[in-house]
């Protein structure tokens, strides 16, 4: 079943702008999420990269800007940047609910990332790969999103688990807070050593900024 399920300015009060993914007025955190205490220490930043200069990408994995952020701007600054340790790449999670299944899917990235990691020197374990995975399908239903944990070898019932008991809505709340006292608005917001870029489509802007920064 096709579960590619985005909010529309019609049905939900959400938008879609050259900006990226934002509810109409102001960005706002889901319901889901709204009455969870955040904790920065429940799970490390996904990082790639160990560079002077930091890349801070705040994404909604429901939004169709920030797939297009994936597909176009991500692997640039992974060829220019990242595997040559001149950034730091730091992924947060800003669920503005683009798609009804936004936190499900973050939720789940991170089940995958704490069942792969390994200590403080390798925080991210598989969580770039689960999270590429889960852009490229076209079913985020619960029972999928477990199903896609084994691809990157993990545990179905991991994600299961995770799902079912809002394991880390606690960390989503932490990055959404975190993004908010940055000024994030909408997604994807790129945040280039303290700042932000104004088109996170704009792999030129994202260049110049981070070789201003070196």
């Amino acid at each position: 079943m096709h579960r590619r399920s985005f909010l529309t300015l019609a049905g939900t009060g959400a938008t879609l702008s050259v900006a990226g993914c934002t509810s109409l007025l102001e960005a706002s955190i889901p319901d889901e999420l709204e009455n969870v205490e955040p904790a920065s220490d429940q799970l490390p930043t996904p990082t790639l990269g160990s560079g002077p200069v930091t890349v801070d990408v705040y994404e909604d994995f429901g939004c169709p800007v920030c797939h297009e952020f994936q597909a176009d701007v991500f692997p640039i600054l992974e060829r220019e940047f990242i595997e040559s340790d001149d950034i730091e790449y730091r992924h947060y999670d800003f669920p503005v609910g683009a798609a009804d299944e936004s936190v499900a899917m973050a939720n789940a990235a991170r089940a995958v990332q704490d069942a792969t990691r390994v200590d403080e020197d390798e925080p991210t374990g598989a969580f770039f790969e689960y999270k590429a995975a889960v852009i490229d399908n076209d079913d985020w239903s619960d029972e999928e999103l477990a199903a896609l944990a084994a691809g990157v070898d993990v545990e179905p019932d991991a994600v299961s688990s995770a799902l079912e008991n809002e394991t880390y809505y606690p960390t989503l709340v932490a990055d959404w807070e975190r993004g908010e006292d940055a000024g994030v608005e909408g997604t994807p917001t790129v945040i280039v050593d303290g700042e932000e870029v104004d088109d996170a489509l704009d792999i030129d802007e994202i260049e110049q900024t981070v070789e201003d920064a070196t």
